[in-house]
């Protein structure tokens, strides 16, 4: 139970709601063990001694003690279920907090819908747990300790022939207990598969209809259905097993009571009153040591979505500011590679003995083939992930010795595949800078060519783009995009192939637009086209993750060897290749 122990520091918060629970809760469990022994009375006073004058005494005593207990009950359930779904609550907070700090490379190796099962499903047992489960724990055993006082009080032999069988349902819940365990974790395991699935799938279902793949994905979720369903019931086989077998043991003590008690009724040392008394707390006893034994299996299933959430907290980032981190308010903007090298397994490096410095307010180009190391390459500056070998240097400093959430707010980064928030346009532009002004906002829209396109919405702004920006075209998404970055005014200015979805005109007309905005502060281009980068100032040029050119367009275009050259005539040859259209005509 080491994990629901972890759980303890939070409960602290709410230590005084746990108090008033706790006092309401000793009220109603003591009005209701008072219950019996009223019942007792009433039989010997009443029903056996003839008393029935004071039938109506002890009416008013059961209604008053039921009055007592459903109010205490009621405040008991308030206050109890306030503490556990504020625990849930600061615990949730907790895990969605730890979990946006970690670093680029576990949403690397984590499938993202094993995380939604863990910070949803897995936290559903904790809240019944921590609302219901504790409270009925503490209630049971406190019914338990009370009954068994009162029966040692009122007969011991009585109460050590009932206890016989409490050996049994100890065992039974211990052994029963340690399979119910791993068949939940099994189960929750599963649910994280299928889960992952479900997204996986909901995110590309125009994909699964474009290759008309519906029938072979409904079979897999069905196969994977089929299999959470076979392990969950395994495990709730287990636990209907539970309830048989501890009634099992429950009646034989009260077969034992029967025989027992009612040879002493009738050798007159047993009042009948005594023992429906007795007979009734047996009940009372057998209960909660039924309950508490089912409470362990559920303790034993919180425990295992616990060890699920707390592999998550316990996961550190690999990515932090170090104590003592250099502040730097506002960068120059100056760039440095020094032998770096990086793989994002220990096994596969992307980049090799990378070197090279990029002066302040310079603009650079970076191009190179399809798995060259570019976007990897930029990653490296806002320290999305850290070098195996060498230094990246911002401004002189390794940006590992930087503080990490200044570094990050002074770098803008456009990428190829733009996330799009599922809200407005007018909120997507000003995630950034969520107080910029309407002025401003319009501004970055009309650089990014999408102030014409958001005027034409009956909404404008406020048009809603949908999950992920569905109802935006690509091109759409990436202008958007680049007009949330430049809202951010950044001191170092990152475009990867930002406009690859955009026709050559429009991105043209983007980046006159932009000629004012990359002055003042530095800006890396990464292309595939190398007339894209042709503004630049140098271009970098990657090879196999390692750079091969590295000077001004000019003079790289110049050289009829350079892999440059090369790449700038191959995509005038392609720009000047007849479309099918012409080639029809004239072969007609």
């Amino acid at each position: 139970m080491k994990h629901l122990r972890r759980l303890a520091p939070y409960a602290r918060k709410y230590v005084y709601l746990i108090i008033v629970s706790v006092i309401f809760s000793l009220l109603s469990q003591g009005a209701f063990l008072a219950m019996p022994r009223l019942l007792g009375e009433i039989v010997d006073q009443v029903f056996e001694a003839g008393h029935r004058e004071r039938l109506v005494f002890y009416a008013l005593l059961i209604l008053a003690l039921a009055l007592v207990r459903g109010v205490s009950n009621f405040l008991e359930i308030i206050t109890g279920a306030r503490c556990g779904q504020g625990v849930l609550r600061d615990l949730r907070q907790d895990l969605y907090n730890h979990l946006v700090r970690l670093s680029f490379s576990y949403f690397d190796r984590t499938r993202t819908g094993q995380l939604i099962s863990r910070l949803t499903s897995d936290l559903e047992p904790v809240g019944m747990f921590l609302t219901w489960g504790l409270r009925m724990m503490f209630k049971n055993l406190l019914m338990f300790i009370g009954v068994l006082i009162i029966c040692f009080h009122m007969h011991v032999k009585l109460t050590l022939i009932s206890l016989s069988v409490l050996p049994l349902l100890t065992m039974t819940s211990m052994f029963l207990g340690g399979l119910i365990r791993p068949a939940y974790e099994a189960a929750r395991q599963q649910l994280g598969v299928l889960t992952t699935m479900l997204q996986e799938n909901l995110q590309g279902i125009r994909l699964i209809k474009m290759f008309v793949k519906e029938k072979a994905e409904i079979a897999r979720f069905t196969r994977e259905s089929e299999l959470l369903r076979n392990q969950t019931f395994k495990a709730q086989k287990l636990d209907s097993v539970y309830y048989p077998v501890t009634g099992l043991w429950a009646g034989l003590a009260g077969l034992l009571v029967l025989w027992y008690g009612g040879v002493q009724v009738i050798n007159g040392s047993l009042t009948m009153g005594e023992y429906v008394a007795f007979e009734t707390y047996l009940l009372f006893v057998t209960l909660p040591m039924r309950m508490l034994g089912f409470m362990v299996s559920m303790m034993l299933r919180t425990d295992a979505c616990m060890e699920r959430v707390h592999a998550i907290m316990d996961s550190p980032p690999d990515i932090v500011t170090p104590p003592n981190a250099i502040k730097l308010p506002r960068l120059r903007g100056e760039i440095a590679f020094d032998h770096v090298s990086f793989g994002y397994t220990d096994e596969m490096f992307v980049l090799h003995d990378i070197s090279f410095q990029i002066e302040a307010e310079e603009t650079i180009g970076i191009i190179g083939a399809t798995g060259s190391g570019k976007s990897t390459l930029v990653s490296l500056i806002p320290r999305f992930y850290d070098p195996q070998r060498g230094r990246v240097m911002v401004d002189g400093c390794d940006v590992r010795g930087l503080d990490l959430e200044l570094l990050r707010r002074q770098i803008g980064l456009v990428l190829q595949d733009t996330f799009i928030f599922s809200g407005t346009i007018r909120e997507n532009i000003a995630f950034a800078n969520p107080r910029a002004t309407e002025e401003e906002i319009r501004r970055v829209a009309r650089l990014a060519l999408l102030d014409k396109f958001i005027e034409g919405l009956p909404e404008k702004y406020e048009t809603v783009v949908g999950e992920r920006g569905v109802r935006l075209s690509g091109g759409q998404q990436q202008r958007l995009s680049l007009a949330r970055t430049l809202l951010a005014q950044p001191r170092i200015l990152i475009l990867d192939d930002c406009t690859s979805n955009v026709d050559t005109e429009t991105e043209y007309q983007i980046q006159q637009n932009l000629q004012q905005e990359r002055q003042g502060r530095t800006t890396l281009i990464i292309a595939q086209r190398a007339s894209a980068v042709a503004i630049a100032d140098r271009v970098l040029v990657l090879e196999d993750g390692r750079i091969a050119e590295f000077g001004s367009p000019s003079s790289l275009a110049a050289d009829p060897h350079s892999l440059f050259s090369r790449l700038l005539s191959a995509q005038k040859e392609w720009e000047s290749f007849p479309s099918p259209l012409a080639l029809a005509e004239v072969a007609t």
